[in-house]
């Protein structure tokens, strides 16, 4: 049996979530396989190094005719994957068609076969024993850190043989031209309201240049237009699970919880000591973000 991992490619780099999930997929002690729709050989043929023995090529993840041929074909029974939506739109279907479970929001998984997985929006956990010998599993990003191994990896460029599917359509397309990805980020930079208003934000993205981080921001200030849509993390947004997050000018309210509280180190600023984040952070600074991170920005000189 050989195991399967979903690649996630942005501007033809390969995110760390999939090379974490390359670890992961190596100790179930099968050849690994990758697909992906990165057509750079050149950098696919390096990702032996990442866990991969197999690389299948395909021109788009919408079509599962292919993803269902691989499948089929090579005798995968494990898959693995990032938490994305394109991804939880394939993984149903294949569950579906394979008879397969999908456990989802994965955080760790045993040796002796017990998956650990967060629900409750973070604030609990789950175990689950997986008694079949086929599963899918949907990884929490940053769950383990990804390592290199010592193989070389072939590459099989597959051409689509047909015009079946995945069941959306895409109505409009927008390119987001961002330096690093909100889903990809290890650090992000996140501010609210207490910024006052749009024209403030330099000092945020000035923050995250030196930090080599992502910017983003609360609903409020989405929905007050001071940010774009695709920034706002929290319940209703994106969730998020970097190695760094900070918050600055964000009370801290249960809705933008659910989004970050997965991040592996918080750090909060804020002027109210008693703003609800402080209970959630690791670290705290009590001040006014306008006086607080241009003494940050000038210790990063």
């Amino acid at each position: 049996m050989s195991t399967l991992v979903f690649i996630e490619c942005n501007k033809s780099v390969i995110s760390e979530s999939s090379f974490q999930a390359a670890t992961i997929a190596n100790e179930f002690k099968n050849e690994v396989y990758g697909i992906t729709t990165c057509d750079d050989e050149s950098y696919i043929s390096s990702l032996g190094s990442k866990g991969f023995d197999k690389i299948f090529i395909i021109d788009d993840f919408g079509d599962f005719y292919a993803i269902k041929e691989i499948i089929k074909n090579n005798n995968i029974k494990t898959i693995f994957s990032p938490s994305s939506n394109t991804f939880k739109e394939i993984s149903s279907k294949i569950s579906v068609k394979f008879n397969y479970p999908i456990i989802s929001n994965v955080l760790k998984i045993e040796k002796n076969g017990t998956i650990s997985s967060s629900i409750f929006t973070g604030k609990a956990e789950s175990h689950i024993i997986n008694n079949n010998d086929s599963c899918i599993y949907l990884l929490n990003k940053n769950i383990i850190e990804s390592r290199d191994f010592d193989k070389k990896v072939d590459i099989i460029k597959v051409d689509s043989k047909t015009s079946e599917k995945i069941s959306f359509e895409i109505l409009e397309q927008k390119f987001i031209e961002e330096d690093i990805s909100l889903n990809d980020a290890d650090i992000v930079i996140s501010a609210g309201r207490g910024l006052k208003g749009p024209e403030n934000w330099k000092m945020i993205e000035d923050l995250a240049k030196k930090l080599n981080a992502a910017t983003a921001c609360s609903k409020p200030v989405s929905d007050a237009g001071w940010r774009p849509h695709h920034e706002h993390v929290g319940q209703t947004g994106l969730k998020i699970s970097p190695k760094i997050y900070f918050a600055i000018g964000i009370s801290g309210a249960i809705q933008h919880l659910a989004g970050v509280n997965s991040s592996k180190t918080i750090i909060v600023i804020n002027n109210d000591p008693d703003a609800p984040f402080f209970k959630a952070a690791d670290y705290g600074i009590v001040g006014d973000a306008f006086e607080v991170v241009p003494k940050i920005l000038s210790s990063l000189d």
